[in-house]
């Protein structure tokens, strides 16, 4: 390796994005890049949640990944967490660390001139594709239901909203989406509960693919006590920042379907290691944004994935994507 390094990329967004008490003006990324000897470089990218990401990067890993280093993330992976498992378990180191794995498979990759999953002797598997609709927030249900037409008529299999700007507003919502009976509907609750009780105001009695974080990060018995409240499955684990994640969700029976994320929870190094646990446990997998590496993380990987998300353009979900995708249509 010649080169490990990050930097911070702010996109501010067109127009504010509020989800529930949370309101977002703009979206803060760490976007990496590792480079060989010979030219081939991978990046990634993803969002930094306000963290010093980029900072970790380039002053706790890049020195220490460069070293140790020679040709194969998953044993580099290995080596730099054993002789750093206290910063690197959690936060924004684990982020950068994240981060800096994907990028050195996809600059490996290259070096042997393929993809990703074709350096893994496999192909790019199909996946149900799942749009992610209505943002902003305060969009009210009449605007709904053109949403989830023109989203399934762009493909998608399943459509998803997010928290609205109250709980009455979030239910109307979701019923707006089922009453078009065009394709399965799950809602990404963000955070924005407290108990089971008031998710369940929100999606009681609502026949859902599936309710999605409802809760801040160390709620395992309030989700527990959801899911045996609801009828609905009960996915978790959107930025989960740390190595108990899967396991933790897993081994408590807290969910029944898993959230995951490569751009902060370990990588593709680290779901290399999970993949024997999480194919035994039989549990799905709901990928967490970022299309371009998750579609090809699913594919490498022995789990059933359900869904990978895409986003509208201008939905500032992953707003640093849908810029260059932007461009590239331009430039194009």
């Amino acid at each position: 390796i010649s080169e490990v390094s990050a930097r911070r990329v702010t996109v501010t967004l067109p127009r504010p994005v509020q989800l529930g008490e949370y309101l977002i003006k703009a979206r803060g990324y760490c976007v990496t890049t590792v480079r060989l000897e010979d030219g081939s470089v991978g990046h990634a990218f993803g969002l930094d949640r306000g963290g010093p990401v980029a900072e970790c990067v380039n002053s706790i890993i890049a020195p220490a990944y460069k070293e140790i280093f020679t040709g194969d993330p998953v044993v580099a992976w290995d080596a730099l967490y054993r002789r750093a498992s206290a910063p690197l378990s959690s936060g924004a180191a684990l982020r950068g660390f994240s981060l800096v794995d994907l990028a050195a498979h996809e600059a490996v990759a290259k070096h042997a001139g393929k993809s990703v999953v074709a350096a893994f002797g496999k192909s790019e598997k199909k996946f149900p594709k799942w749009a992610v609709i209505g943002y902003p927030p305060s969009r009210g249900p009449e605007e709904i239901e053109w949403e989830v037409r023109a989203a399934v008529a762009a493909g998608a299999q399943g459509v998803k909203l997010p928290v609205g700007m109250s709980p009455e507003l979030t239910r109307e919502r979701i019923i707006a989406a089922l009453d078009t009976k065009l394709c399965p509907v799950s809602t990404d609750l963000a955070f924005s509960c407290r108990t089971a009780e008031e998710a369940m105001k929100i999606v009681g009695g609502l026949d859902l693919a599936w309710v999605e974080d409802p809760f801040v990060s160390g709620s395992l018995m309030e989700l527990k006590k959801l899911r045996a409240l609801l009828n609905s499955p009960l996915a978790s684990g959107d930025d989960e920042t740390h190595l108990y994640h899967p396991q933790a969700f897993v081994e408590t029976g807290a969910v029944d379907i898993l959230r995951i994320d490569t751009t902060c929870q370990g990588g593709l190094s680290r779901l290399l290691q999970l993949n024997d646990y999480l194919a035994q446990k039989k549990m799905p997998v709901s990928w967490h944004v970022y299309d371009a590496w998750h579609s090809q993380v699913a594919s490498i990987l022995d789990v059933e994935s359900i869904s990978i998300e895409y986003s509208a353009p201008g939905a500032s979900v992953d707003a640093l994507a849908e810029l260059i995708v932007a461009r590239q249509k331009v430039s194009g």
